[in-house]
């Protein structure tokens, strides 16, 4: 049974569909990119899976149960967009990960042993077990990419949801994503990520599906690196800021 299944999913702003009828499954112990242009609809698509944004048609399961009745949020964890870990309040990175064990225990309760340790465990699992008491906004953008990370591995999910993980952070995150993917998927865990490119994520992936203009164009082998891509250097920190997108390239344009 897939962790999760999508089928027919439209999603709509202002009446204009953004995704439109996709269909997508991640079984246990996969890892799936999403990917595409921007604007094909990839994040909102992972927000609807989410359950932020509302379906305008089409199913959701997870788990094998309906999205609207689902309840174990504690089966996911998610990582959004990168906005940055600090909030404007002080925070620790410790603290931070710790909201991701706020499902585990009862409201109010303080947290336990088992959920000190798994604060530690995710933070040495991105690297950064010697920031535990590290203000986040003192930690480099990478390092709160990866306390975000942390936050989602922290409590302990059967499904991995990341959108944009790799955006405009440096090499080390890079491969410290691509090492807790690869560890999480041997422990049966299943990933999805929406990516631009895939970098050193290439060979931890078993599919790529890909939209254009909100809707399914390919659900199969990931798509291998060309030209400077290739280059086992070549370092993969784009700010995709004019609005360029690397997937392009590996797929012929948009």
């Amino acid at each position: 049974m897939p962790v999760l299944n999508v089928r027919g999913a439209t999603v709509s702003y202002g009446g204009r569909a953004v995704v439109r009828g996709a269909d997508l499954a991640v079984a246990p112990g996969e890892a799936v990119a999403l990917m595409g242009a921007n604007g094909s609809g990839k994040s909102t698509l992972i927000k609807a899976v989410a359950g932020l944004v509302p379906l305008a048609g089409g199913s959701i399961e997870l788990f094998g149960t309906p999205q609207k009745r689902f309840r174990a949020w504690k089966r996911i964890g998610y990582v959004p967009q990168r906005t940055g870990a600090a909030s404007g309040v002080p925070s620790t990175a410790a603290e931070v990960v710790s909201q991701g064990r706020l499902a585990h225990r009862a409201l109010g309760m303080p947290p336990r042993r088992g959920d000190r340790e798994a604060v530690a465990r995710s933070l040495a699992e991105v690297g950064l077990a010697d920031h535990a008491r590290c203000s986040v906004d003192t930690l480099s953008g990478g390092q709160q990419q990866r306390v975000l990370i942390a936050r989602a591995l922290a409590t302990d999910p059967e499904l991995l949801i990341m959108d944009e993980p790799t955006v405009g952070v440096d090499a080390e995150t890079q491969a410290a994503l691509a090492a807790v993917i690869a560890a999480r998927v041997d422990a049966g865990c299943a990933v999805l990520l929406v990516t631009h490119e895939l970098g050193p994520l290439t060979d931890r992936l078993d599919r790529a599906v890909v939209l254009a203009d909100g809707k399914v164009v390919h659900d199969g082998a990931p798509p291998r690196p060309v030209g400077e891509h290739a280059d086992p250097a070549h370092e993969h920190v784009h700010p995709h800021a004019n609005g360029h997108n690397d997937s392009d390239d590996l797929w012929g344009g948009k």
